[in-house]
C-alpha cells in the first residue's frame, strides 16, 4: 500500500503544470479554485480542475468547503513519505531543518515594522493502518502522546470547555488550549497557543482539529487542521513544517511502535 501511495505521488509530481499549482499554493495556501487559474495562464479552467483532481487523488492537496467556496490546501504528508522511502528518518528530518535554515538565510529581510494581519490554515492528512479507536488512544493517552508529539504528555478532562495541555517530560508547557468540540474516536477540536517559547506564547491563539475517519477494515484517515494562524508571527514560522512531521510521527508510532528521531 505504501508503494502505491509513493507511485501516485511521483506520477502527480511529474507534470510541470501540477508542480506550478503546488508552487502557487506554497506562496498562498487555502485558495479558491478560480484564484489558481492564473498559475497556468496557458490552460483553461477545465484543465486546471483536471490537474487539481490528480493532485487530490495523490493526496498532495485537500479541499475544504467554506460557505459557498471550496478552498484548496497543501497536504505535505506524501512528500515526507516520499523522502523517507530513500532516507532514514533521521536524515530526512535533518535535511528538512537544514533546508529551512537555508531558506531563512537566503530570504530578503522584511522592512522594519512590517506586519501581516491575515491568518493561515494548514492541513495535513494521512492514512494509518489501524482502527480509529487505536488512533484516538494514541492522541489522548499521555504516555503514548509522549512517544510521537515532541515528547509532549497530553493532559485534559476530555470534555467541552475543559483545558488541554501538552507538557515536556521536564514539566515545561508546550501547548495550551481549551476543548471546543469532542466526539470520542472521531473528532477533537481545541484552541491552540504555543507556549514552548516566550515569543510564540505572546501570539494570538488559533484553532486545532483532529478528524478521524474509518477507511475500511483496520484503516483510518487522520486529518489535522490548524486554522486561524496569525501570519508573520513566530507561531506561524515555527509550525509551518511541523504538521507533516507530527502526523508522520503518529503514523509511524501507531503502525510500528517506533518513535521518530526528535519526536519523543
Amino acid at each position: 500500500m505504501k508503494s502505491d501511495r509513493v507511485d501516485r505521488t511521483v506520477r502527480a509530481l511529474a507534470d510541470p503544470h501540477r508542480r506550478a499549482l503546488l508552487d502557487a499554493l506554497r506562496e498562498s495556501d487555502g485558495r479558491a479554485v478560480g484564484s489558481l487559474e492564473p498559475a497556468l495562464p496557458e490552460l483553461g479552467r477545465h484543465a486546471v480542475l483536471k490537474h487539481l483532481r490528480v493532485l487530490e487523488a495523490a493526496e498532495l492537496v485537500t479541499t475544504r468547503k467554506v460557505g459557498r467556496t471550496r478552498l484548496v490546501l497543501l497536504n505535505p504528508t506524501p512528500i515526507v513519505e516520499l523522502a523517507t522511502r530513500w532516507l532514514d528518518e533521521y536524515s530526512a528530518f535533518a535535511g528538512l531543518s537544514l533546508s529551512r535554515l537555508r531558506d531563512h538565510l537566503e530570504s530578503p529581510a522584511s522592512p522594519q515594522g512590517e506586519t501581516m494581519s491575515d491568518r493561515r490554515t494548514i492541513v495535513a492528512s494521512v492514512v494509518i493502518e489501524a482502527t480509529p479507536d487505536r488512533v484516538w488512544k494514541a492522541i489522548t493517552d499521555p504516555e503514548q502522546s509522549a512517544r510521537w508529539f515532541f515528547g509532549g504528555h497530553v493532559d485534559s478532562e476530555w470534555t467541552v470547555g475543559s483545558p488541554i495541555e501538552w507538557s515536556s517530560a521536564e514539566g515545561a508547557s508546550l501547548i495550551v488550549g481549551k476543548i471546543t468540540a469532542i466526539e470520542e474516536g472521531r473528532r477533537l477540536a481545541h484552541t491552540f497557543r504555543a507556549t514552548w517559547s516566550p515569543d510564540t506564547a505572546a501570539d494570538p491563539e488559533s484553532a486545532y482539529e483532529w478528524v478521524i475517519e474509518p477507511r475500511g477494515e483496520a484503516l483510518t484517515r487522520l486529518t489535522l487542521i490548524h486554522s486561524g494562524i496569525p501570519a508573520g508571527t513566530p507561531t506561524a514560522e515555527q509550525v509551518a513544517e511541523g504538521h507533516a512531521l507530527v502526523i508522520s510521527a503518529l503514523k509511524t508510532f501507531v503502525e510500528t511502535g517506533r518513535t521518530l528521531p526528535g519526536m519523543g
